[in-house]
């Protein structure tokens, strides 16, 4: 798919169940912003693969989960949660489920990379080498998961300025979320969310499916530490 001249900066991702517009490059964006016994609980009580990890979500009165989070995943999702406030695990979960279904090898035709599909435009400038062997990899689960919550953070504290500045109106998360997918400047552009055209049809419903899934992966997490 062709996407029109506003979203020239853009990726489409072919990953998961729907394609969705993906990252902005630096261009888009205005460049800047756990607790390890919980997630060490968290990868070795039961596993996140197993039935056991599952009806833990479920004891908890949980929306049911998409898929369990692999034990991989766990312990960096976690540590990623604490960048900010406003970045939960169930977020991050349900970003890495809506982008690639936790597949660390995924490419989008348009070239977006990793479990967090980073375009190498954004990655250069948010890639992180949170595990510190010396490569910012977007294939990593820990250098990924990490420069996703940091993007999250920023996006998250570029939309709340922009409503205090009455330049946007809307859910701070939910257009940090949009921001994610389709760049900021959408966001400053509409004064909001995103509206119209493939943002109608890709942006929107991939901040509602992050959402919806967000319930259901905090109640995980909530009920595994």
């Amino acid at each position: 798919m062709k996407l029109p001249a506003i979203f020239a900066a853009s990726a489409i991702v072919t990953v998961g169940a729907a394609a969705t517009i993906h990252h902005a490059s630096s261009a888009e964006t205005s460049a800047p912003a756990a607790d390890v016994a919980a997630a060490e609980a968290l990868t070795e009580d039961a596993g996140h693969n197993s039935e056991a990890g599952l009806a833990a979500a479920a004891e908890h009165d949980a929306p049911p989960l998409p898929a369990p989070v692999p034990a991989e995943f766990a312990e960096w999702i976690i540590k990623a949660s604490g960048e900010c406030e406003g970045v939960t695990p169930g977020q991050i979960a349900a970003q890495l489920f809506a982008e690639s279904t936790f597949r660390v090898d995924a490419v989008s035709y348009a070239n977006a990379q990793g479990p967090a599909q980073f375009t190498p435009e954004t990655w250069e400038a948010w890639g992180t080498d949170a595990d510190g062997d010396g490569v910012k990899d977007p294939f990593s689960i820990p250098d990924s998961v990490t420069a996703q919550a940091k993007y999250m953070c920023h996006n998250l504290e570029s939309v709340e300025q922009a409503i205090h500045d009455g330049k946007a109106e809307g859910d701070a998360v939910d257009l940090a979320l949009a921001s994610y997918n389709a760049g900021f400047g959408a966001i400053l552009r509409f004064g909001g969310m995103p509206s119209g055209g493939d943002y109608t049809t890709q942006t929107q419903p991939y901040v509602e499916k992050i959402r919806d899934l967000e319930q259901a992966f905090n109640a995980y997490f909530e009920a595994r530490v």
